[in-house]
């Protein structure tokens, strides 16, 4: 069985970075419902251990400002 070393949300955060930076809104779009779905399932029955929110606070900000970018470009 594989070992993971990082939650599934940080691996999306980096996905939908990378989705950014290649000018993918399509999939940063899916990327954040991603996001949004598996952090639902905090304070559920396994404690989340989780130090700071910073990176994930970070990715909507970011998913925030490169809709708007896009939106003017294309609007």
């Amino acid at each position: 069985m594989l070992k993971y070393d990082r939650r599934l949300s940080d691996k999306i955060v980096i996905a939908h970075l990378m989705s950014i930076e290649e000018d993918k809104p399509r999939v940063a779009d899916l990327l954040i419902q991603a996001l949004e779905l598996d952090l639902s399932g905090i304070g559920g029955a396994v404690l989340e251990k989780r130090k700071s929110l910073k990176d994930i606070e970070d990715a909507f900000e970011r998913h925030e400002e490169f809709r708007q970018r896009h939106a003017e470009n294309n609007g």
